[in-house]
């Protein structure tokens, strides 16, 4: 569907420094950095819906089951390249910076800023929880990356009928850990997942500073197929779940 450039690539360094374009590329209160790809609208026609939800209609006849308007349930925004372009050069400095950054390309197609799945938000302590934000988290430098397959968002609630964040986290085939390694890769995925919501959500950061008990962020490693991750199928992760086993519901589970 879609295609990264070196202009993709230094556009989304600079949304995540450059609040002034992000504001207008993504809107005025948008925390969130999306990825961003060129596509071909000759072979994959993108819309956007009121909810903001990406519609695709594939016309190559390499398809051999077209799809019309298919929702593909993630949260997106278009852009026109010239339009991005026109908003870059009204800051001299930022319009060189993208020159050098990309030298002679020509890439003239549209862009696709995707957010990720749009039904896998948890609101939690007045802030919006985004897969996207945890998955840079828990791989943003984290020597067990390697070993995570995939991971899904879940609240607990706890015994004061306070409500906490879980990160439940499934380890790939063949990850050869042992139990300190298990823990240790949930005390790193949780320090990990914290220091990027509080650099990216000023509401997150903002309910850190009037209670530090925002951080208690939880964290459960689970073995491949167990846990959440029992009997999981599809081509698309599910990034949401209700009442995910708690962390000695399985002899592999581990929390943090």
């Amino acid at each position: 569907m879609g295609a990264e450039s070196a202009f993709t690539v230094w556009l989304r360094k600079r949304l995540a420094v450059d609040a002034e374009l992000r504001r207008e590329l993504l809107g005025e209160h948008e925390q969130r950095l999306p990825m961003i790809f060129h596509y071909n609208p000759l072979e994959t026609y993108l819309e956007v819906n009121a909810r903001g939800e990406l519609l695709c209609t594939l016309t190559s006849k390499a398809c051999l089951q077209p799809k019309l308007r298919y929702n593909v349930g993630d949260e997106a925004r278009l852009h026109p390249l010239h339009r991005v372009r026109e908003i870059i050069r009204r800051d001299p400095r930022r319009w060189a910076e993208c020159r050098r950054a990309t030298g002679g390309e020509k890439m003239a197609l549209p862009l696709l800023f995707l957010f990720g799945r749009a039904d896998s938000t948890i609101s939690y302590m007045g802030a919006n929880l985004y897969p996207q934000d945890v998955e840079y988290g828990l791989y943003e430098g984290n020597p067990y990356a390697a070993d995570i397959a995939r991971f899904c968002l879940s609240l607990e609630e706890q015994p004061d009928l306070e409500s906490r964040p879980v990160v439940n986290i499934e380890l790939r085939e063949g990850a050869d850990l042992d139990e300190t390694a298990v823990a240790r890769l949930a005390r790193i995925c949780r320090d990990g997942v914290r220091g990027h919501l509080a650099a990216v959500s000023r509401d997150f950061a903002a309910s850190l500073k009037e209670d530090p008990a925002a951080g208690d962020l939880r964290v459960r490693v689970f073995r491949p197929g167990e846990g959440p991750f029992a009997g999981a199928a599809g081509l698309k992760n599910v990034y949401l779940v209700q009442d995910a086993p708690a962390a000695d519901a399985g002899r592999h589970a581990r929390a943090c």
